[in-house]
């Protein structure tokens, strides 16, 4: 197994949720967003690639065993493929899951990516200052903001100032990513390969799938956050759609349209959506995730299917009709005010992330429902798979066993599972500063919510959990039943874990040119069957070689 590579197309180049190369050596960091919109609290990352053999499969390592953390009963009980346990509130007296003295009291600089406002300074943070005393640290996050990350971490790099720690979010595509890994990270195998991670409890609670992510030929570089296996979906704004008269649950193309169509009012500044949704039309019209793996063991990409340009056809047809808002092409790169404008029912549906916990928890006044995916004829939908991980992080190159350790043990006590005193405390904060008590229940407070914009909380972590209570009546009830009915039309990437040369190296900007492609026939800027030049020029600058890497990486990993 080798590298988890990016091989994932996008057309939605959408924004996050909150609570979501080498100097010298002539190697950029190309970074670009791909779909499905990540919160921290889980959505899915849309990519693929990463796995099997590469120039380091020799020297594989095994994956960390998986212990699964012990966890409180729940209200609704999660499954196996995929379905969220789900709790009405967080315990606040859980038990402890780390003994001993976790940090070193030395500085901890961490390269964390954050969607909010910077957070607030240490000396006015009691969620701050309680982290310090808990970890025994002082954390000194460097926070980049989501919309700079793509030029300032490659600024780091190649000014070679990336801080000690550093945690890169997965959906950014880092070309060149096991290069990087192997020439400015520790390898981390010794520590947390097999049987040895279960030295880290809370570590060893992370599953399978996602410790993929950080798994570069055949080493441990990174350790995960891991991330549910939904990816984004479509928020509908039922309030907005029953004044109109549409019906909120379309069953087919056709549907889908009358309803796009009843809600959007130009007069009264209503329209029915305001981002791309390629993605969202492709997997309606049942397009493959990503690749598909033929009988015979060769790999064809995605655009190469029948459906794929007349889904990216009707995709345009419908914003030349006018349902999307005027200023899509500035809102597709703006989730603040996507969000903003769904709240107040001026886009009707919005397409982010699972549990997009922007618009689903932290508004108790927000009416919507979330739309099930279906077929263009009708029938059961399809609905693509993510790469299990919403960012790892990684320990700059280091032989010393302490410092390694050190930083293992620190991220041990932040993946603490739900139900531990750990997690709360990482979730909450300081009682009375960060949340109140009401009817047993622990409340952030304003104070609180923004002080979580320190980011710490989402490095790393393993199962996520349906728990809302400050969030709209019945939200997480509403998501499990979601899951439940998209679990059966789950379509999975067969080269998500599978390695590419050709990708690594190439596969950023031949994503950017299909996604540019796409963006200009959806806007109306180019017709649709300017697809088919893009999709042939994406073969023969790449696309066809790493169709014959992944079935040789196939083949090798049996």
């Amino acid at each position: 197994m080798g590298i988890r590579n990016r091989s994932g197309f996008s057309a939605s180049n959408e924004g996050v949720s909150r609570r979501s190369l080498l100097k010298g050596a002539g190697l950029a960091a190309a970074l670009v967003p791909m779909s499905g919109v990540l919160a921290a609290c889980g959505s899915g990352s849309e990519s693929g690639g990463g796995g099997a053999a590469s120039s380091g499969a020799a020297k594989a390592v095994p994956l960390p065993t998986y212990v699964p953390p012990v966890k409180p009963k729940p209200l609704l009980e999660g499954n196996a493929q995929g379905v969220m346990d789900v709790y009405a509130s967080f315990p606040m007296d859980g038990p402890r899951t780390v003994n001993g003295q976790v940090g070193d009291g030395s500085d901890f600089n961490v390269l964390i990516m954050t969607y909010g406002q910077p957070s607030p300074p240490v000396s006015e943070s009691p969620y701050w200052q309680l982290l310090n005393k808990e970890l025994n640290l002082n954390v000194k996050p460097v926070q980049v903001p989501f919309d700079s990350f793509q030029t300032k971490f490659p600024a780091l790099v190649a000014g070679d100032d990336l801080p000690e720690f550093v945690s890169v979010p997965m959906y950014m595509n880092v070309s060149r990513l096991p290069q990087l890994a192997e020439a400015q990270f520790t390898d981390l195998s010794e520590f947390l390969s097999g049987d040895a991670v279960k030295k880290y409890p809370n570590l060893a609670g992370i599953q399978n799938y996602a410790w993929l992510n950080g798994y570069l030929n055949g080493r441990i570089y990174g350790v995960p956050k891991s991330d549910p296996i939904f990816t984004s979906q479509i928020y509908t704004k039922t309030d907005v759609i029953e004044a109109a008269g549409g019906n909120p649950h379309p069953a087919n193309l056709q549907e889908f349209k009358d309803l796009a169509k009843a809600v959007t009012n130009p007069k009264a500044g209503v329209y029915a959506f305001g981002s791309n949704i390629a993605d969202f039309m492709m997997m309606m019209f049942g397009v493959p995730n990503k690749w598909t793996k033929r009988s015979d063991g060769t790999f064809v990409s995605a655009y190469e299917h029948e459906a794929f340009v007349p889904a990216i056809a009707e995709l345009a047809d419908l914003y030349k009709s006018g349902c999307f808002h005027p200023d899509t092409p500035t809102l597709m790169s703006n989730k603040t005010q996507r969000d903003s404008m769904f709240r107040g029912g001026k886009l009707a549906m919005l397409w982010d992330g699972n549990r997009a916990v922007g618009i689903v928890a932290d508004d108790k006044d927000v009416v919507f429902d979330i739309m099930v995916p279906f077929g263009k004829d009708g029938g059961k939908g399809v609905h693509w798979t993510g790469g299990g991980a919403y960012a790892m992080t990684m320990i700059k190159k280091t032989t010393d066993k302490n410092r390694i350790d050190m930083f293992l043990r620190v991220l041990d006590y932040i993946a603490a599972p739900f139900g531990s005193r750990e997690s709360f405390i990482m979730s909450y904060g300081v009682e009375g500063a960060d949340y109140t008590v009401k009817d047993g229940v622990a409340v952030l407070t304003t104070r609180g919510q923004r002080e979580q914009d320190l980011g710490l909380a989402y490095i790393v972590g393993g199962p996520q959990v349906l728990c809302d209570p400050q969030g709209a009546p019945g939200v997480d009830k509403l998501n499990y039943e979601w899951q439940q009915k998209a679990v059966p039309m789950l379509l999975d990437n067969p080269a998500q874990h599978l390695y590419s040369e050709t990708f690594n190296t190439k596969g950023a900007s031949l994503e950017q040119q299909m996604q540019d492609a796409i963006t200009a026939v959806f806007l109306g800027r180019e017709p649709a069957s300017s697809l088919t030049s893009a999709v042939q020029k994406w073969k023969v600058a790449g696309g066809d070689r790493m169709a014959k890497e992944y079935a040789e990486a196939a083949a090798l990993a049996g």
